[in-house]
């Protein structure tokens, strides 16, 4: 550890949070130890890793320790926060693991240790903090309780990782696991507890003539952008646009509209909230059968001849085109 580097630290009611000393090693083995048989489930037990974390610490890898107030047993040591492999330059970014200890486990002093361990690390180095504008952290699905903490902190999820660590999991047995990643940016914090994501509603109609083959692409769409399909042929008219309505994250409609339909469509799009002039459709034709059939056209339109061959790069490509943001059309 570099001489000059600054000690971080933060008082709250029941805890103290300060980056690692030299005298934490002891009482760190102890708290570990005793905790050994509840961490298994989760993470790899090491009651020597503090001191290999002590000889890291840099500007981009702080680690910190969340301390009673008032000890109990043969230790003040409530839990450990790595704020690690911070990535400077326009991303300022950091990964952050953590783990909670014995006796004081489940009592809410460690979630109060945890918000003042962000607090230190999105605060401006010039204010006694690492100057982050995102931390990230990763949880195994399974581990329930740790997901639920982040959430009560304000931390968003953000998406899921198969097969990201080689870790334990609820089995005892180290294996790759899958994880999902929760995150918090400085420009939110504090951040609201349990704050939905703000995810962008995504709205494609597919349309096209009878066997044109657009309930075929439109599921391959749907599965793609990892939203809900909406038939026409299963449900139609006001229920289908309900349904939509009440979608938080949008979904691909799929049906034969014809020009006729084009009052209700945009009425439809209209009581789900959306602008029907920048919502996207993709038009199934088949060129020798099209004859005077055309698309809607209340907004950008995505023509696919389906009597060729609509391969995976097909449909990434067409996914890609009617999910941009309305701002980029």
């Amino acid at each position: 550890m570099s001489a000059d580097l600054a000690a971080l630290e933060s008082t709250g009611r029941l805890v103290r949070a300060s980056t690692v000393r030299a005298q934490d090693v002891a009482p760190y083995r102890r708290a570990v130890q005793q905790s050994r048989h509840r961490l298994t489930r989760w993470n790899p037990v090491d009651p020597a890793d503090l001191q290999r974390h002590l000889a890291r610490q840099s500007r981009d890898h702080r680690t910190f320790l969340i301390h009673a107030l008032n000890p109990e047993g043969d230790h003040d040591v409530v839990g450990k926060v790595n704020v690690t492999d911070a990535v400077r330059g326009r991303f300022q970014s950091a990964a952050m693991g953590y783990d909670a200890y014995d006796p004081y486990a489940g009592r809410g002093l460690f979630a109060e240790g945890l918000r003042l361990v962000v607090d230190l690390a999105l605060a401006d180095e010039t204010a006694g903090g690492m100057g982050l504008h995102r931390i990230q952290a990763a949880v195994q699905p399974g581990n329930v309780r740790s997901a639920g903490l982040l959430r009560s902190l304000g931390f968003q999820r953000e998406g899921f990782s198969a097969r990201m660590l080689w870790v334990p999991g609820v089995d005892g047995q180290d294996a790759w696991r899958d994880h999902v990643s929760y995150a918090v940016l400085r420009d939110d914090w504090p951040a609201q507890p349990y704050a939905t994501s703000p995810e962008r509603r995504v709205v494609v109609l597919v349309n096209g003539l009878p066997a044109s083959g657009k309930t075929a692409l439109a599921r391959l769409l749907a599965a793609e952008l990892g939203v809900p399909l909406f038939s026409e042929g299963v449900i139609a008219g006001r229920a289908l646009w309900a349904l939509l309505g009440q979608s938080p994250v949008g979904g691909v409609v799929a049906g034969c509209f014809r020009p006729d339909d084009e009052r209700s469509v945009r009425e439809g799009l209209q009581s789900c909230g959306l602008d029907p002039a920048t919502t996207r459709e993709v038009w199934c034709f088949r060129a020798q059968a099209q004859g005077s059939a055309r698309p809607l056209g209340l907004g950008p339109t995505v023509s696919v001849d389906t009597a060729q061959d609509i391969g995976p790069g097909d449909v990434v490509r067409i996914a890609l085109q009617v999910s941009l943001p309305a701002s980029e059309i």
